[in-house]
Parts: structure tokens; sequence; C-alpha cells
């Protein structure tokens, strides 16, 4: 959710109509809905809370006349009442994001390729063939989807066999490995194959891994998906950008960071 909502802040500060996010069945949309209203009130309450913290300090301090305008035109003001600002800016741009169930309207029906991207949302991680709902196994809330199921899902929920303008917007969803660096040589080797070192589980050593976007182009082509290409993008996502583009970055050291259309990475069927 939080993606989704730095996603539509970058739209709406281009003029752009927000996404909409897509749900499987009404039950899923339910459980988005209440999830969605909770981030407007954290968001609500967190902007209240940094004007509350401004007008603390100046009563604190028994600001008055020039002392007051000093304090009201300093840097340490103007960030917190700018964080301030952009917590409500993200509730009304969260507000305007709507929630459709395709059980309820087969909206996935309608999308074609030569007009539509369809985004696919979820926490990811390197060499993994599933993306989560949360971070963390222990949080509430926390589901798994495969990208076996996943494709089974589009293909049964109506997505046209000629649909091909996938883009899996996880955490690392072209990455086999890690990457350490931008540079293209290094993001070339993280999207490759590997396979896991394992010798004292016999089921697992030597089991072939690959990016998420990978496993989603190939297990849509099982489905029947034929024209299907899948993107991925290195790193981890930003969720919220000051400017209008989409940002990744990398948990290195040096924390880099660059445009996430700079890093994507398309995935065909193999």
């Amino acid at each position: 959710m939080d993606y989704a909502a730095g996603a539509n802040r970058t739209r709406n500060t281009t003029g752009k109509e927000p996404r909409h996010i897509i749900v499987a069945n009404d039950a899923d949309k339910t459980k988005l809905e209440t999830l969605k209203q909770q981030l407007i009130e954290k968001k609500h309450t967190q902007a209240s809370d940094m004007r509350q913290t401004a007008n603390a300090v100046i009563s604190e301090l028994n600001l008055e006349g020039f002392e007051l305008l000093d304090f009201v035109s300093s840097d340490d003001y103007k960030a917190m009442m700018k964080l301030a600002q952009n917590y409500t800016f993200e509730a009304h741009v969260l507000q305007q994001s709507d929630i459709i169930s395709n059980e309820n309207t087969g909206i996935l029906g309608t999308l074609k390729s030569s007009e539509n991207k369809l985004y696919v949302l979820g926490h990811g991680s390197s060499g993994s063939n599933e993306i989560s709902s949360k971070r963390s196994a222990s949080e509430e809330g926390y589901e798994i989807v495969s990208s076996r199921d996943l494709a089974e899902q589009l293909s049964k929920g109506g997505l046209d066999k000629s649909f091909s303008d996938i883009r899996v917007a996880s955490c690392y969803s072209a990455d086999t490995t890690k990457p350490e660096s931008f540079d293209p040589a290094e993001l070339k080797l993280a999207a490759e194959p590997g396979y896991i070192d394992a010798p004292e589980d016999p089921e697992l050593d030597g089991t072939k891994v690959v990016p998420f976007a990978q496993s989603l182009a190939n297990d849509l082509k099982e489905v029947g998906f034929d024209k299907v290409e899948v993107a991925g993008y290195h790193g981890t996502s930003t969720a919220i950008s000051d400017d209008t583009h989409r940002y990744q970055t990398l948990h290195t050291d040096d924390a880099p960071v660059a445009r996430s259309s700079e890093v994507r990475e398309l995935f065909l069927p193999v």
C-alpha cells in the first residue's frame, strides 16, 4: 500500500490520473480498504503531530515578536511544516486511489497491451519466486503468493492471453543475487540464474534460482500467455519520491540511488 501511495503521489504531482489497485476478489478488496483507511488515518496523525511539535517549541520557549519571526523563518521550522504538508498530501492521494475487485468487475479482461501497463506489487527478495504482503512473517496479515499462483490468478481472472506489459515493482524483482552497485556489468551478473549450494539438504542442493520477474514470465507462458514480457527492477524500491520520478536504491555502505526506469530489466519466458 505504501508503494501504491508513493507511485500515485508522483503521478498526482505530474497531473496524471492515479493508478487503480486491482485485487482478485471482494474479500481482498475489503481487507485492503481497511488497510488503506488505517494508513490515511496514520498520515493525518503524523501531520497533526508534526504541527503540534512545532507549536510546542514556540510555547515552551515563549517566543514572541522578532524571536517568533526568526523561528518560523528558520530551516528547522520550515522542514517540520513541509513534512506535515507531505503527510497530508499523501493521505489525500491515498483517498483518491480506488481499489477494484476483479471478481466483481472483470477489469482484468478489459486491459489492452496497447493502452495499459499492469504493475505487480508486493515485498520481494532476490532469487525468490514468491512475493509477500508484509516484510516479515511475524507481521499481522502476512501472506505470500508464488509466481505460479500469480500467473494462474491472472489467467483465471480473464487477462487477455495476448497481454504483454507486466511490471513487477517488488524489491529485487530483477535480481537473483543482490547487486553491489548499479554498474551495468554488476546488474547483468545479478540477473543471471544461480544454483543453491546446500550439500546438507539434497532436495535443495543444486536447485536453480532466478529473479521473480523471470519466474513470473516463465509461469505466464506455461498458462498460455505467449507474448508476455515481464519487467523487473534492480535493488529496492523507494516508497516516496520528492520529485516526479521513481527511484531504486541498494543496501550498501554508499546507498546509491538510480531512477527506476534506468535499472529496469525485461525478462522473456525461457
